[in-house]
């Protein structure tokens, strides 16, 4: 699909073009079936905690009810707590729970699943037949948070761990002092935002996404909607051969898109501008202050770049190209304002290279224990996957420096679990 002709030379419409023709156009595979919000996940959690208390297994069913109409014994319970959660939230069948809100739940690590010998479904994001659910820790916390603005915090760090550390990437590109991106059209998701540090042939990183979204906006606003209306019709399954994989849908990686944006729009960090279903006049800001819930956080946000200032002048080290900011324990794990200052320090930063950086998004920003060696530093995870940094090749920090940052995250790590 010819997407450069509309504009000859534009970097943009080439990685675009690149993209489409990649089995994995679409990026990650996330949540999009089923729109929900944090009160419809705050009133699924309470009912769960209440039919399954002291967090308790409770049997669920594991057949769809076309197949199936009637609830074998053990599953009444499910059934019980599924008609009182279609009572409040008017949505929560047995099969749309089961299939759809367990799954994203799981992965956003409010329940855990078990199979058929209540033995856990370790990996949320790999397939599991559930015939067990049971209430987390993380998620009896988001339900006795009494604290609204610690509550958005909680369900911004759940969002991130579904999206698979898209929040904290989309925070990095837009309090970045060193991009131009401030704002984010729904198209600029679809097309650059989703490919930073993702595992396919034309995953990108901070850097070369912010080029990528300005070289798009070079673009006039009719050629910009000729892109997208050109994809929407080209882009349809009957239009091509073989199986699933080698298909395209637009509608599809859109409506991945839309998910990603209604649940970023209920996060502490964002807010959605602009029409709905408008693919043209959407974008994803900073949480702004006319709401006054967000003022304190909104501040937080305007003020972070001086802590980035502070990291340069601390380690006497200068920008360079190729190597990127990072939160070593993520600011997408705060739950509260608290834990976000002490997060957006210098002390919890490194300059690291981009390849180093996207091994770290990769593994869902999980690298956040920090060790050293000699002048090294090494981040790992509580599965022992490690990122070495060598000095002055993967890293960019004065040494002399090495303890206050060893104590800080230390101390983190003991204050925020």
């Amino acid at each position: 699909m010819n997407i450069s002709e509309i504009n000859k030379g534009n970097k943009a419409l080439e990685f675009i073009e690149k993209r489409i023709s990649d089995d994995k156009y679409r990026g990650a595979h996330s949540s999009q079936h089923q729109r929900y919000t944090m009160n419809d996940t705050f009133y699924i959690l309470l009912m769960l905690d209440k039919y399954a208390p002291d967090q308790s297994l409770m049997p669920i069913r594991t057949t769809d009810i076309s197949k199936r109409p009637e609830n074998n014994s053990d599953e009444f319970v499910y059934a019980k707590f599924c008609n009182e959660v279609t009572e409040i939230v008017k949505k929560g069948t047995q099969d749309a729970m089961r299939k759809l809100f367990f799954v994203d739940m799981n992965k956003m690590g409010f329940i855990k699943r078990y199979n058929k010998n209540k033995k856990e479904c370790v990996d949320p994001f790999c397939r599991c037949l559930t015939k067990y659910v049971s209430i987390t820790n993380f998620g009896l916390k988001f339900i006795k948070t009494k604290n609204l603005l610690n509550k958005y915090f909680i369900f911004s760090k759940a969002v991130d761990s579904l999206f698979i550390g898209r929040v904290d990437v989309i925070l990095n590109l837009l309090i970045n002092d060193a991009y131009k991106t401030t704002k984010i059209s729904f198209d600029e998701y679809m097309f650059f935002v989703s490919a930073i540090e993702i595992d396919t042939n034309f995953n990108i990183n901070l850097e070369k996404a912010d080029y990528l979204i300005n070289e798009y906006r070079k673009l006039s606003p009719i050629q910009r909607k000729s892109v997208v209306e050109k994809l929407r019709k080209e882009l349809v399954p009957k239009k091509f051969t073989g199986n699933k994989i080698n298909k395209r849908d637009f509608h599809n990686w859109q409506n991945q898109a839309d998910q990603v944006f209604h649940l970023l729009n209920q996060s502490v960090y964002f807010e959605v501008r602009g029409i709905d279903n408008d693919v043209f006049t959407k974008k994803l800001v900073l949480k702004g202050q006319d709401k006054q819930i967000f003022s304190e956080i909104s501040n937080r946000l305007e003020r972070s770049v001086s802590e980035k200032y502070r990291y340069f002048k601390k380690h006497e080290v200068e920008k360079r190209s190729g190597f990127e900011l990072h939160h070593v324990v993520p600011l997408s794990w705060s739950e509260s304002i608290y834990h976000f200052k002490i997060l957006d320090k210098w002390n919890n930063m490194v300059y690291i290279d981009a390849f180093s950086h996207a091994k770290i998004t990769q593994n869902n920003n999980r690298n956040v224990v920090l060790d050293i060696v000699k002048n090294d530093i090494i981040l790992t995870d509580y599965s022992d996957n490690k990122i070495y940094l060598k000095h002055n090749r993967n890293i960019l920090y004065k040494p002399t420096n090495k303890k206050i940052i060893k104590k800080y995250n230390f101390e983190l790590l003991n204050t925020i679990k």
